[in-house]
């Protein structure tokens, strides 16, 4: 898998958010909105950032950017990293996507492309702002593109890419594609199995659905998560029975209690019908 964004597993304090995320319509960025150039959303992002960082946080940053405006091309790869290593611990992922992506353009290996196309996603996926968010995605993109490029085999960076397009753009569609194309060559990769899942049911195809979050639980039988959303799915479907036996796993053997409340909450919808 990839950094930040796929290699975390879900956890039940951040379900209704993945729900919410992964089940709404996609954002579609209108041409009114995309007003600023690219750098013109880093200065802004970074002016904002800066001005809620305490004295001591701030300090040596100022100086690493000293250090970045003067450096050669022997140590300005190692600058960039560390700037970019310095938002990161600072939670601030649209900053740090920034600097890694400069570190990438200098020294263009497929870990620096991996590293800016990841944490630019990260930065996206928490942004609010639409034409932030169509920035940032496109950084994703573009770096998530040059490693493909690189590697037609990382199939780990084929599948971010496809989510960028499906969650991020007005094609969609490309997005679903390029997953598709992740399971014929690896019918057993867990992320694009799962995502492939997750698009079904935002488009309505329940049945296929279910196909997939049942191949993830295939690959991947202790993915408790997937068993709570193939029994929502299942609860839409009318097939209740299968849901109540996802969500008595999730109850019996997931052991996190916030889970376990909520699998708990529809066991008792679905038995008291």
């Amino acid at each position: 898998m990839s950094i930040p964004k796929t290699k975390a597993l879900i956890i039940i304090g951040a379900l209704a958010l993945i729900i919410v995320l992964y089940l709404q319509s996609t954002q579609i960025v209108s041409k009114k909105e995309e007003v600023l150039a690219p750098g013109d959303f880093f200065s802004r992002i970074l002016s904002q950032a800066k001005s809620s960082l305490k004295r001591e946080e701030l300090e040596p940053l100022k100086k690493l950017e000293a250090d970045i405006e003067k450096g050669n091309a022997n140590n300005k790869v190692l600058l960039l990293d560390s700037m970019a290593h310095s938002w990161q611990r600072l939670q601030v992922p649209a900053i740090a996507a920034h600097y890694f992506d400069e570190e990438a353009k200098l020294m263009p290996t497929e870990k620096n492309e991996l590293n800016a196309g990841a944490t630019y996603y990260d930065a996206f996926s928490i942004a609010g702002d639409t034409a932030l968010k169509s920035y940032l995605v496109q950084g994703a993109i573009r770096n998530y593109e040059k490693v493909i490029a690189q590697n037609p085999d990382n199939l780990d960076a084929k599948t971010d890419v496809a989510l960028c397009y499906a969650e991020g753009t007005n094609n969609p569609m490309q997005g679903i594609m390029l997953l598709r194309e992740v399971v014929a060559k690896n019918p057993k990769h867990e992320n694009a199995q799962f995502n492939l899942g997750v698009l079904s049911i935002r488009s309505g195809q329940l049945d296929k659905a279910v196909e997939r979050l049942s191949n993830v639980i295939e690959i991947n039988p202790s993915r408790y998560d997937v068993y709570f959303l193939r029994g929502s799915t299942y609860m839409k479907l009318g097939q209740n029975e299968k849901a109540l036996k996802d969500f008595e796993k999730v109850k019996n053997e997931s052991g996190n209690a916030a889970m376990v409340s909520e699998a708990d909450n529809y066991i008792n919808q679905l038995t008291k019908n």
